[in-house]
């Protein structure tokens, strides 16, 4: 394939992404889902003061809030400099984050399997997945932790250590959910990689890193490092994910990510390295999703998006070795 190609191939893909995203832009005269004005309240509140505010604005406000300032200072930032409101400019940065993310997987499937094939079917199943397509339509800080961490990876993959570092920290600063997936990912491929003292530091230090970012942040704004105070955590938020909710991910999804799980580890080309990567990820987002069978019952729904993102990954290469397969047949059926 050339790579003109490939490029028109990607973006019909992120067109299609597009025109499934762009009903956001009217709905955001008054927000009709999600948390879109809770986070805009502070935006505001930050562009008009220019000093992000420490204290929450809703619920009664008066008591110190525990969420990271990254996706906010973002939005606010682009309001500054744009001169464009809030909320618009929220609907448009979900479309740009979106895209952003179908490139950023179709880069980490790409690097994974060394193949632009499979980055493309990845990219592909992105944008089938119901779960992926409701939570980048949804102006909240969680849409930029989907992007965070196949970024982060992909610099551990490609082993640039300073970038790595550097967006780990910044996952720290975006969203704790997310935070706590790539922690937890990043952990577990330095845990398998112990034998290695390079590629152990190279997943340990930006653990390290994110860690150390996140926990100066929360004793900055709540002068404590206790998390078990914070209500989410106190009264168990969170819905059981089911099988019907695992239809969320896509019933095209679900067949070929197993495929592609299954392959992966059955091929020998795919360098040791993404595969311990990929099982670390994929095996990380799969406990969050079921925590309630250890007891903690917390978020096991929104963790079930990141566990989704891993299996687009696997389902595009599912995907791609199937119509290898075909094709090989079709072509000793010629002969």
């Amino acid at each position: 394939m050339k790579i003109k190609d490939r490029q028109i191939l990607l973006f019909a893909i992120i067109c299609a992404a597009i025109w499934y995203r762009y009903p956001i832009l009217e709905g955001y005269i008054i927000p009709t889902f999600g948390n879109t004005m809770y986070h805009v309240g502070i935006i505001r509140k930050t562009i008009e003061t220019m000093h992000y505010p420490l204290y929450e604005l809703s619920y009664g406000g008066g008591f110190r809030h525990f969420y990271v300032p990254a996706y906010r200072l973002l939005i606010a930032s682009l309001a500054i400099v744009s001169n464009v409101d809030p909320m618009p400019l929220s609907g448009i940065m979900t479309i740009a984050i979106a895209i952003f993310i179908i490139m950023m997987v179709y880069a980490l499937a790409y690097r994974i399997y060394s193949n632009h094939y499979v980055g493309l079917c990845a990219a592909f199943f992105f944008v089938l997945s119901p779960e992926l397509t409701i939570f980048t339509s949804r102006a909240l800080p969680q849409l930029l932790g989907l992007f965070m961490i196949p970024l982060t990876l992909y610099f551990v993959i490609r082993e640039q250590r300073l970038l790595s570092i550097l967006a780990a920290m910044a996952t720290a600063l975006t969203h704790q959910m997310t935070l706590l997936v790539l922690a937890l990912t990043l952990l577990a491929y330095s845990i398998l990689q112990i034998k290695d003292r390079d590629k152990f530091l190279l997943a340990f230090v930006p653990f390290l890193a994110a860690c150390a970012t996140y926990g100066v942040w929360q004793l900055y704004t709540m002068q404590t490092l206790n998390i078990f105070n914070i209500s989410q955590v106190k009264y168990h938020e969170g819905i059981v994910v089911d099988w019907k909710l695992f239809a969320r991910a896509g019933l095209v999804v679900i067949p070929f990510s197993i495929i592609g799980f299954v392959r992966t580890f059955l091929l020998t080309h795919v360098s040791r390295d993404c595969k311990l990567l990929m099982l670390s990820w994929f095996v990380v987002t799969l406990l969050l999703t079921k925590n309630e069978l250890f007891g903690v019952s917390i978020f096991m729904d929104r963790f079930f998006t990141f566990w989704v993102e891993c299996m687009v990954i696997f389902a595009g290469f599912g995907l791609f070795y199937l119509l290898e397969h075909l094709g090989t047949r079709a072509n000793r059926m010629e002969t």
